[in-house]
């Protein structure tokens, strides 16, 4: 197949549109739903913040059933706040066209001569690859994409979904187990924003996930987020038809001891929702707040948006806290996910390929 690569052009209706296509297509291999959002909410969701720079690529070629159009999507972000030394590389190849080197492609031909032009030494992309079987199995696209990338694996997480609604009656069980060691701490939902005056605690709460997070060797350095960082978090959210379902565990000192956040597209044709970050502070574990949480966002989800048929997450597999409730309300393994990273020369282009070329969707 002919691909020919070249950036997205922002101000065209048609490449996004067909740049959005191609994600919805991989969504619906890989969760069997997908978001549905416009082109001027795609112009935020790929515009620059304070916080990160992106470039995006689209691969045009022939899909299956005739006609040339976008088969495939790369992007770049380079953080400007933490993590100077990195950059983050995703590669969506339309499920129709996998295996006839599209991500190759974008790789030889934009994404690593702009990774080499931007003088960031650490390269970080994830890559999808079964539920089963070896991990470092060399004949997974993703791992080939990897090798050729000279990165070693850092972690594995696992994706897990969650079909929707849940019965009442498990979200009654697990809510009244919960409250057997809640104690005098309460579940307030917050909605889209933060209350001016819990910005500042809401912020360390953001930065003790990323300190938290158990993602075995990744590289991160965890982010500041300062009152006036969540308010352009926040506006972008809206900007993008994002909304936010925030709950948040409270102390009987009145601290904010813990939060959840589910998210999801507000567009009509929108099928799946996304667990985001849950947390509870160290000095506040031990009393089910996790368990409560999630029980009392994952029930107001299927009231705001009935929509919705099934709750994506992703948790490390080193994190059998988090696992463990997952099970609990239900969620049921799709895919694993691993995490690449390393600082390899890329002056010369991609190293060379010892078990033929494929495509992989790493990291859209």
């Amino acid at each position: 197949m002919q691909i020919t690569i070249r950036p997205l052009d922002l101000s065209s209706d048609h490449e996004l549109e067909q740049y959005a296509a191609v994600v919805r297509a991989s969504d619906d291999v890989a969760f069997g739903g997908h978001e549905e959002q416009s082109v001027e909410e795609l112009r935020v969701d790929f515009a620059d913040t304070p916080y990160w720079h992106q470039e995006r690529y689209i691969a045009v070629g022939e899909l299956m059933e005739g006609g040339e159009s976008v088969v495939g999507t790369g992007s770049l972000m380079f953080p400007l706040q933490e993590n100077l030394e990195t950059v983050h590389l995703g590669i969506t190849t339309h499920p129709a066209v996998r295996g006839h080197g599209v991500a190759t492609t974008l790789l030889e031909q934009a994404l690593v001569p702009a990774i080499h032009e931007s003088d960031r030494s650490l390269i970080s992309v994830y890559g999808e690859i079964p539920a089963e079987g070896d991990v470092d199995d060399p004949v997974l696209p993703a791992n080939r994409l990897g090798a050729r990338l000279g990165l070693s694996r850092k972690n594995v997480g696992v994706c897990r979904m969650l079909p929707l609604p849940i019965d009442d009656a498990l979200l009654d069980q697990l809510e009244a187990e919960g409250q057997e060691k809640l104690g005098q701490y309460r579940i307030e939902l917050w909605g889209d924003e933060i209350p001016e005056e819990h910005l500042e605690a809401y912020g360390l709460l953001l930065r003790q996930i990323e300190l938290d997070e158990p993602d075995e060797e990744v590289e991160h350095e965890p982010a500041e987020y300062t009152p006036e960082r969540i308010r352009v978090l926040e506006k972008r959210r809206r900007e993008r038809g994002v909304r936010a379902l925030i709950a948040v565990a409270v102390a009987p000192d009145g601290a904010i001891a813990g939060n959840t956040e589910v998210q999801f597209r507000k567009a009509e044709g929108t099928t799946i929702a996304w667990q985001e970050n849950t947390l509870v502070m160290p000095e506040h574990r031990g009393h089910r707040l996790g368990l409560a949480l999630k029980v009392a966002t994952h029930r107001l989800l299927s009231r705001e948006m009935p929509a919705v048929q099934s709750l994506v997450t992703f948790n490390s597999h080193v994190n059998p806290w988090m696992i463990s409730i997952n099970d609990r309300l239900g969620y049921r393994v799709a895919f694993r996910e691993i995490a690449f990273q390393g600082r390899p020369d890329l002056s010369g282009g991609l190293l060379p390929s010892t078990s033929g070329t494929g495509s992989a969707r790493m990291g859209a």
